[in-house]
């Protein structure tokens, strides 16, 4: 199909795509949320993840620190696992698109994925390995991460490809985005508040239920698990899959399908400049579990909070997401944020000279919220548009496809982000007496997302 051409001001627009919701046979608001829901499985263990390095390369003058690897090599380990399972989810989007059950396209690749994702995330934190075996742990870190990020593929990417195809309108895309990212917000806040404090007052210990933990770590990941059992469930149960139906020529084979998803001209200038920017992103969320001893002499309990009041900022701000899109435009919008939060990101070693350093640090965390919660609803948005555009080219609906070019690219980004953050402690150091390899993961995003908003500036749909 002949490609829509863009308008005065270079941008494609989309055209109208179906009836308005009630006439299009949309999702009912009952289902919407519980549907937004399964966000909650996806989102649940993202704390606790961002402190693996943490439980396997504490910093050495940490109360009771006992490191299982070296920093750096951790860091290289976690991005195995994100590479392999990047290759993953373009094979997973390929097979859920073509896919034909009883049950529907998404939801057998749901239900196989969820048991496997948390067996493996209970795995990486209950660790059998001591310190003194460093190569078993390798081992063990990196097939565990590799399996645990291929499962969290076959959970997640059927789940984000059903958004486009219940949600056919912007405006009813947005609200479920919004829902979705509510159901983030109010998880990551809850795990990132008891989060630092469970691991502070659980360091030696403790006993719930008659079970004994060796650390903090282990009874927040069992609760974790069994919420992403719980609401890949809920969510499975509200979605009523669209039938589909084969074009007369096909399916287009995975090669075809792969650089047919490249050819769309709204692709590439949305996703290269994310992932660029969450290998930033994630420099600095790694550091995070480091700055509360090491930079602000407190403990994990205030780093934690930290990273809450990001989220819990970011959830103020939904409420007015609707009103900024009507009036400045998604691609304005999704850029100002990728352009702040860059800014926001490279202050962060104002910390260290502020005089009131736990104050700066809550402060400027608090103020990323505010991108934050524009990009976390415009990205679903924003892609779920670059889906429609390639049906109105190809006559296709490859929702999982796109949402696994999608993640080959990001979870790439994902692994790097604590790779250069772990090798920025080895070599400038992640302790109290040498932080600046702590610091310098602030300017080394901001550099980053810098670069992710100028290629951003040719994305071509309004």
């Amino acid at each position: 199909m002949t490609p829509a051409a863009p308008d005065d001001e270079g941008a494609v627009p989309l055209s109208p795509h179906g009836a308005p919701d009630s006439a299009a046979g949309e999702i009912s608001p009952a289902r919407a949320v519980a549907y937004a829901s399964g966000n909650v499985a996806l989102d649940v263990a993202g704390p606790l993840l961002s402190w693996l390095p943490y439980l396997y390369a504490p910093p050495a003058d940490a109360p009771g620190a006992v490191a299982l690897l070296p920093a750096a090599t951790v860091g290289a380990l976690l991005l195995v696992g994100r590479v392999v399972d990047g290759f993953a989810e373009p094979v997973v989007g390929f097979l859920s698109d073509r896919a034909r059950t009883r049950f529907g396209r998404r939801r057998p690749f749901m239900a196989a994925g969820a048991p496997i994702l948390v067996l493996t995330l209970l795995g990486l934190f209950f660790p059998p390995f001591g310190p003194g075996h460093p190569f078993e742990t390798s081992i063990y870190l990196v097939t565990l991460s590799t399996i645990f990020w291929c499962a969290f593929t076959m959970v997640g990417a059927p789940y984000l490809a059903l958004l486009p195809e219940i949600a056919r309108t912007t405006e009813t895309r947005t609200r479920i985005a919004s829902l979705m990212t509510a159901f983030s917000v109010l998880v990551i806040v809850t795990g990132n508040l008891v989060l630092g404090p469970l691991v502070a007052a659980w360091r030696d210990g403790v006993e719930i239920l008659g079970v004994s933990f060796r650390n903090g770590f282990e009874p927040q990941a069992v609760a974790a698990g069994a919420l992403i059992l719980f609401f890949v469930g809920v969510a499975m149960s509200a979605v009523r899959e669209r039938p589909i139906d084969v074009p007369e020529g096909g399916h287009l084979s995975f090669r075809s399908a792969v650089m047919e998803s490249v050819r769309n001209p709204a692709f590439l200038p949305l996703v290269v400049p994310l992932s660029v920017f969450l290998i930033g992103t994630n420099v600095v969320v790694t550091a995070v579990p480091y700055i509360g001893r090491s930079i602000l002499h407190a403990t994990e309990a205030v780093a934690s909070v930290g990273a809450a009041l990001v989220y819990l900022v970011a959830a103020l701000v939904l409420p007015f997401l609707r009103r900024l899109v009507d009036g400045h435009g998604k691609k304005k919008l999704y850029g100002l944020s990728l352009l702040v939060m860059s800014c926001q990101f490279a202050a962060l070693p104002v910390i260290a000279i502020s005089p009131w350093p736990v104050a700066t640090y809550l402060v400027l965390l608090a103020s990323i919220g505010v991108p934050v919660g524009a990009m976390l609803v415009l990205g679903r948005v924003l892609i779920s548009d670059v889906i429609d555009f390639d049906e109105q080219r190809t006559g296709l609906r490859r929702e999982a496809m796109y949402f696994g070019m999608q993640g080959l690219m990001t979870k790439v980004s994902f692994g790097v982000g604590p790779l250069i953050a772990t090798q920025l402690f080895t070599i400038f150091g992640n302790t109290a007496d040498r932080p600046l390899g702590i610091l310098l993961c602030g300017p080394a995003a901001g550099l980053l997302g810098l670069a992710g908003w100028a290629a951003f500036r040719r994305y071509p749909l309004a």
